[in-house]
Order: structure tokens, then C-alpha cells, then sequence
């Protein structure tokens, strides 16, 4: 494994999702500045996720036909520009177009990052993953306390200091690509390994894991935005406490996601996925009917924690499913699967409208059952290959 890139692009990583995991906790601010309903301000959501749904899978296939390192840094500076653009603009419309603008960046970032990480892990694989995943959960986990602070201190114009800080890093990762780039091409020089058999790509079993990323998808996207709000309606919190909550969530799902990968390199990956979502799937039935503040935060800990623990696991078992299209693979489990539920946001918007935001979280345990058994119908993974480099 090549350490130094992977924590380059871990902090890559950590960086780009700043951006993204601003949205839930902006929110309750833009609701109140320009008068939103619920099913507005969620809408919000599929602004941020629904050209970036589609467009993470063909950025995949294109990272696979034709990689190019500059994918990255561009990824970065437009989804941190067009972020810094929701605080400053005041139409509804203009905000929603930013905040799509800000999902397509995260789109070109997401499968030409794991395809690069997947490249120099080695044969570390999993341990890569894990680390580059941890970039992305640590930055929705800080993204929240960022967003409130900038907020508090300048109002929503303060959010306009994530374009400079997006430039920066912009900058420094076409200079680390660039570098890395030349250090490939003069090991390209050297004696070539014997090449890798080919391999083949088990669709059907990618399509039954997709489904279960899909489930999770719009429980883990759908809970970001509505959990500051569901503190605020539910136990009469403020804005910044729904922002902790938020962070008390991401902080347990980091932790969730590094000891999932452990788990997982020393009893496999089915079973910590299997595990995670039978551990799940009770908590979050039970969370609604929690009136207590104190019970919430606990529960709330531990939803985040055993929603986390598959995270890599399923990364990986993508990548190995389609051993021939790993950037494409990238593009489902990882990008798709961070923002294909939102689109899911403006419908459980329309629930919370019409009988309240504890209906939207018994609309998540629908959905959990349904990932839940999907796990139980996926087939042994294929030895990872360095074919689908």
C-alpha cells in the first residue's frame, strides 16, 4: 500500500464531503431565511443528489475508459464553490441550482477517487477503503460544526469562505495529481508484472447489493437532513443543537466504519454486513417512540454506529463484483450510494408535511427491512483482481 497517497486522498476525501454535509445542517437556517415548507426545504436534498445520482455511475465508466487525475481537483473546487453560492444567493431557485451544481462536483470526485485509492491500496484492498471512506465520514461529521460556526459568525454569506478553502485544495491536488502522475509514468519504465487474468463482472449479484446501498441510501441521506429538524419539532431544540445531534450521529458512524473494516478483514465481509443490519433494523424501529432528550442521544449513537459498520464492507464487495469496472462499481456503491436519497427527501417531505416527522422515521424502517433481507440473498465475492485497474 502506498500510504502517503491513500491519506492524500483521504484528505481529499474529507474535504469534498465538507461540502455536501453542509446541506443538512444549513437547512433549518435557509427554511427560516427565505419562509421554505418542509417539502422545500427537502427538496433541497434532491437539488443536491439527483444529477449527481446520475451522472456518478457514467463519471465511473469514464474514469475506467479514460482516468484522468484532474477529475479530482475539479470535483473539489466546483462542489465547494457552488456550496459557497446557497449561502449568498437569496431565490429559491438560484439556491436549488447551487446546491445541484455543488452534487455534480461530488459526482466527477467520488468514483475517480475510489478508483485511484482502489489502485494504491495493493493488495490492502480493504484496509485502503477503509481509510478513504473514513476521509468522506469524517468530513459529514465535521461539515455540520463548520456550516453553524460560519453561520453564527457571518450569517448564511459566511458560507462563501468554503469557495477560497475549496480553491486552495483545488490547487494542491492538481499539484499532488500531477506529481503522482509523473511518479506512475516513471514506473511505467520498469520490468512489467506477468498481467492478471481478466475478469468477469456478476451483474446479477451487483444488482441485489445495489439494492441494499439504495435502502441504506435514502435512511442515511434522508436522516441527515431531517434529524436537525426532528430535534427542533420533537424535543424544542435550537438550530446549533440540532447541528450536535447531527455530529453525534457522524461521530458514532466513523467509529462504526473503522471497526466495520476490522471486523470484516477477520470474519468477511457478508457477515459484518448481515450483523450491522439485524443490529440496526430494532433501533431504529424503536427511535420514534423515544420522548426522553437523554435516550435519543444514545439511540441516535447507535443507529449511527451500525449504520456505519457495513460502509466499507460494501465498497469492497462492489469492486469485487465488478472486478472489470471497478470506477463504475465506485460510482454505485460509493457515489450513487451517498446521494440517491435524496431523492427520496421531497416525498418523506411531503410525509412530514402532512403527519409529521415521526412518520418519515417508520418510513426508514420500511426500507431497513428491505436492506436487511436483500443482505441474505448476496452470493460469495470473487478474490479482488488488479484486472479491473
Amino acid at each position: 500500500m502506498n500510504r502517503k497517497s491513500i491519506l492524500f486522498i483521504c484528505f481529499c476525501h474529507f474535504f469534498c464531503d465538507v461540502n455536501t454535509g453542509s446541506l443538512p445542517a444549513m437547512l433549518p437556517y435557509l427554511r427560516e431565511a427565505h419562509g421554505l415548507s418542509y417539502s422545500m426545504t427537502s427538496g433541497l436534498m434532491l437539488a443536491n443528489s439527483s444529477l449527481s445520482s446520475v451522472l456518478q455511475p457514467l463519471f465511473g465508466l469514464w474514469a475506467d475508459r479514460r482516468p484522468r487525475l484532474w477529475y479530482m481537483p475539479l470535483g473539489i473546487l466546483t462542489a465547494g464553490c457552488c456550496m459557497a453560492g446557497a449561502g449568498l444567493l437569496s431565490g429559491y431557485w438560484a439556491i436549488f441550482l447551487a446546491v445541484m451544481g455543488s452534487g455534480i462536483g461530488a459526482a466527477l470526485f467520488h468514483p475517480a477517487a475510489v478508483r485511484f485509492a482502489n489502485r494504491v491500496s495493493g493488495s490492502s484492498v480493504g484496509t485502503g477503503m477503509s481509510i478513504f471512506s473514513v476521509g468522506g465520514n469524517t468530513g459529514f461529521l465535521l461539515a455540520p460544526i463548520l456550516a453553524v460556526a460560519l453561520i453564527h459568525q457571518f450569517g448564511l454569506r459566511g458560507l462563501g469562505l468554503l469557495a477560497p478553502l475549496a480553491m486552495l485544495l483545488a490547487g494542491y491536488a492538481l499539484y499532488e495529481s500531477a506529481r503522482l502522475a509523473k511518479s506512475a509514468q516513471t514506473a511505467s519504465g520498469r520490468p512489467k508484472r506477468k498481467a492478471a487474468a481478466p475478469v468477469s463482472n456478476d451483474w446479477r449479484a451487483f444488482s441485489r447489493l445495489t439494492v441494499n446501498i439504495v435502502c441504506r441510501s435514502i435512511i442515511m441521506v434522508c436522516m441527515r437532513a431531517f434529524i436537525p429538524l426532528y430535534w427542533i419539532a420533537r424535543f424544542g431544540q435550537s438550530e446549533a443543537q440540532g447541528a450536535l445531534a447531527l455530529t453525534v450521529f457522524g461521530g458514532f458512524g466513523i467509529a462504526g466504519n473503522i471497526l466495520g473494516g476490522m471486523l470484516a478483514d477477520r470474519f468477511g465481509y457478508r457477515k459484518v454486513i448481515r450483523l450491522a443490519h439485524l443490529a440496526f433494523l430494532p433501533m431504529l424501529a424503536l427511535f420514534p417512540f423515544v420522548s426522553s432528550l437523554a435516550a435519543a442521544y444514545v439511540l441516535l449513537a447507535a443507529l449511527g454506529f451500525a449504520l456505519f459498520v457495513p460502509f466499507s464492507s460494501l465498497v469492497v464487495m462492489g469492486q469485487r463484483y465488478l472486478g472489470g469496472n471497478v470506477g463504475f462499481a465506485s460510482g454505485i456503491t460509493l457515489g450513487l450510494g451517498m446521494s440517491i436519497g435524496g431523492l427520496a427527501a421531497p416525498v418523506l417531505g411531503r410525509i412530514a408535511d402532512l403527519w409529521g416527522l415521526g412518520m418519515t422515521f417508520h418510513t426508514f424502517t420500511a426500507f431497513a427491512l428491505a436492506g436487511t433481507v436483500m443482505t441474505f440473498f448476496l452470493p460469495p465475492a470473487p478474490p479482488f483482481s488488479a484486472a479491473g485497474d
